[in-house]
C-alpha cells in the first residue's frame, strides 16, 4: 500500500471526534498463516480539526510497528508508535514533534485489555513506564501503574504543565531539578504515590511574589494508610523576602494533610504554622491553619519590600484562617504589634488568592502608634507623637486599592508633639502647599520644629477619586495639623478631591525628597 488517502476512511470514523482533513498512509499489514500478524505503516502530512477550533492538528508524520499473535490465554500483541513529524493543538497543550515513541505490549483476552508493559519516551523530559487493564464490561480501567524517573522539571513544566495553569499564581514560573514518581490505582481509584524530590527549585519570574529553592525529599501517599513526608528546602523568597532552610515534616492519610508545627526563618525572624490540616475531595478541598510572623526587623521588612524604611518590630498573630475552594477567610481579628501600638484587621477576606487577579477586602484599625517611628523615613521628616487610624470598607484588586475609607487622627493622652519643618511641607504636598509657603514668608523659617495640638487627615476612595478631609473644615480648606505651644503651626488643606493617581504620585515625590517649598 503506498499513499493511500485517509480521507477516504471518514464516513467510517465517530462523529464526536475531530475530523480527518487530509494525510496519506503507506505500508504494509501481513498474515503469516499461523496466527501471527504484522504491520508496518506510516503517516505523512497528516491533518485534523474540529468545529470549535479547540482540537487540530497539521503536517503529522507517524509511523507503527505492530505484532500480534493468538495462543490459549488470548491475543498477545506488542506496538511502537512515532511521532516524528508536525504539531498537535490540544486544549491547552500545544505540542511538536520530537520524535516522541510510544511502545507497549499486551495481551487480550476477551475481557480486558492487558497493557503489560509500555514506556513512553519524551525527549528533554525522561522515560516513564506503565501498565494497565481495561475491563470491557465496566468499561474503565481496573488497574494501573505509571512510573517516572528522574523527570526533568524544566521541560516539563514548560511543555506540557504550564497550559494547564495559566490564569494562576504559577503560570510564570523559572524551575528546575527532576522529580521520580510511581503512582498506582485499582477499580476503586488512586491508591498510592511515592514522589521523590531532587533538588527542585521554583520561582515567580514575572512579580518575584514567592520562590522555593534546593529542595529534597520523598513523599509517600496511601489511600487508607498514614505516611510521613520529609522534605527539606534549603531556602527561598516571600515577597522578595529571603526565607531561611527548613524541613517539611507532613503527616498524610487519603485525603487528609496535617502539620503539627512549622517555622521558617525570614529575615531576622520567623514564619510560623501551626495544626494546618488540609482535606480534599472530589467537590474542592479546604485547609486551615493558625500561625504568625514573629520578631521581624521593620527596617529589613520595609527594605525588602522596597518600600520608605521604617523602623520598630513586626510581629503578626494569625487566628484561624481558613481556605474553601477560592475564598480564604480569617476567622477572628489579625493583630499586628508594630510602631509601639497594634495593628488589627477584622473581616479579613481574600477571594481568588491564587489567581492573576485577587481580591481583598478588610477593615483595619490602628491604635497609638508611634509617629517618630512610622516617620523615621530618609526624606519626609520627623513627627513626634501617637496616631490612631481606621481603614473601614478597604477593597484590593490584583492587590491595588479600589475602595476604602481612612481615617487618621491623634490618639487621646498625653506625650510630646513635635513636627518638624520638612514634615509641614510633605504633609502641605498632598492637600496644597499653604504652610510651606506661610514658613518662608515668616519668621517661622528659621526654626527646625514646631509644636502642634492635634492632627488629622481623612481620604475616601471611590471611583479612583480620593475625597479629602481634616481633623475640621475651614472656609477655604480643611485642617490637617491644628497648631500649640511655641513656635506652633497650622497647616491647611486645600484640595477636596484628588485622583487616587495624583495623590499616589504626591506621595512619591514627598517620600523621595521632591518637596520643594513654594516661595510666594
Amino acid at each position: 500500500m503506498t499513499d493511500a488517502l485517509l480521507t477516504r476512511v471518514v464516513q467510517w470514523l465517530p462523529k464526536d471526534i475531530p475530523k480527518l482533513s487530509s494525510g496519506v498512509l503507506s505500508g504494509s499489514i501481513d498474515y503469516l498463516g499461523d496466527g501471527r500478524i504484522t504491520a508496518n505503516l506510516t503517516a505523512n502530512n497528516v491533518a485534523f480539526a474540529d468545529a470549535s477550533g479547540l482540537h487540530a492538528g497539521e503536517k503529522i508524520g507517524l509511523s507503527l510497528q505492530a505484532r500480534a499473535q493468538s495462543g490459549t490465554h488470548g491475543l498477545s500483541w506488542n506496538a511502537a508508535l512515532t511521532w516524528s513529524a508536525g504539531e498537535v493543538f490540544w486544549q491547552p497543550l500545544y505540542l511538536k514533534a520530537q520524535k516522541q515513541r510510544l511502545t507497549a505490549a499486551g495481551r487480550f483476552d476477551g475481557k480486558a485489555l492487558h497493557v503489560e508493559s509500555g514506556l513512553l519516551h519524551y525527549p528533554g523530559v525522561g522515560d516513564t513506564e506503565f501498565s494497565a487493564a481495561y475491563d470491557l464490561a465496566a468499561k474503565k480501567v481496573s488497574a494501573a501503574r505509571v512510573t517516572a524517573r528522574e523527570i526533568d522539571v524544566t521541560t516539563f513544566y514548560d511543555s506540557l504543565l504550564k497550559p494547564f495553569v495559566a490564569g494562576t499564581s504559577f503560570s510564570d514560573l523559572r524551575v528546575e531539578g527532576r522529580i521520580s514518581a510511581d503512582v498506582w490505582m485499582d477499580m476503586r481509584g488512586l491508591r498510592g504515590a511515592d514522589v521523590q524530590l531532587s533538588r527542585v527549585s521554583f520561582e515567580d519570574k514575572t512579580r518575584r511574589r514567592f520562590a522555593l529553592f534546593d529542595v529534597n525529599g520523598r513523599v509517600p501517599w496511601r489511600a487508607q494508610q498514614t505516611t510521613q513526608a520529609h522534605i527539606v528546602a534549603k531556602g527561598g523568597e516571600l515577597l522578595k523576602m529571603p526565607l531561611g532552610a527548613f524541613e517539611l515534616p507532613l503527616e498524610m492519610n487519603g485525603p487528609r494533610f496535617a502539620l503539627k508545627q512549622l517555622r521558617v526563618p525570614l529575615l531576622d525572624g520567623h514564619v510560623s504554622v501551626r495544626d494546618f490540616v488540609a482535606r480534599s475531595d472530589r467537590v474542592g478541598g479546604e485547609w486551615q491553619f493558625t500561625g504568625g510572623i514573629e520578631a521581624v526587623s521593620m527596617a529589613r521588612f520595609t527594605a525588602a519590600l522596597g518600600l520608605p524604611v521604617m523602623h520598630g518590630t513586626l510581629a503578626v498573630q494569625l487566628p484561624m484562617v481558613r481556605h474553601v475552594k477560592s475564598l480564604l477567610r480569617v476567622n477572628g481579628a489579625l493583630s499586628l504589634k508594630v510602631f509601639d501600638g497594634m495593628i488589627e484587621a477584622n473581616n479579613l477576606v481574600l477571594l481568588d488568592v491564587f489567581g492573576k487577579a485577587p481580591r481583598a477586602q478588610a477593615d483595619i484599625s490602628m491604635k497609638n502608634l508611634d509617629l517618630g517611628l512610622v516617620t523615621r523615613t530618609y526624606s519626609f521628616g520627623s513627627i513626634t507623637g501617637r496616631i490612631d487610624a481606621s481603614v473601614s470598607g478597604l477593597e484590593l484588586v490584583n492587590w491595588q486599592p479600589v475602595k476604602f475609607d481612612v481615617s487618621l487622627m491623634s490618639s487621646a493622652g498625653e506625650y510630646p508633639r513635635k513636627i518638624s519643618q520638612a514634615a509641614v511641607q510633605n504633609i502641605s504636598a498632598l492637600g496644597g502647599a499653604g504652610a510651606a509657603a506661610a514658613i518662608q514668608r515668616s519668621v517661622l523659617r528659621f526654626f527646625d520644629q514646631f509644636g502642634y495640638d492635634r492632627l488629622g487627615w481623612s481620604c475616601k476612595l471611590e471611583n479612583d477619586v480620593c475625597e479629602m478631609g481634616g481633623i475640621e473644615n475651614a472656609p477655604q480648606g480643611y485642617m490637617i495639623v491644628k497648631g500649640g505651644g511655641i513656635p506652633a503651626i497650622t497647616v491647611m488643606g486645600y484640595n477636596r478631591q484628588v485622583s487616587w493617581d495624583e495623590l499616589l504620585n504626591r506621595l512619591k515625590r514627598v517620600t523621595q525628597g521632591n518637596v520643594k517649598p513654594v516661595i510666594q
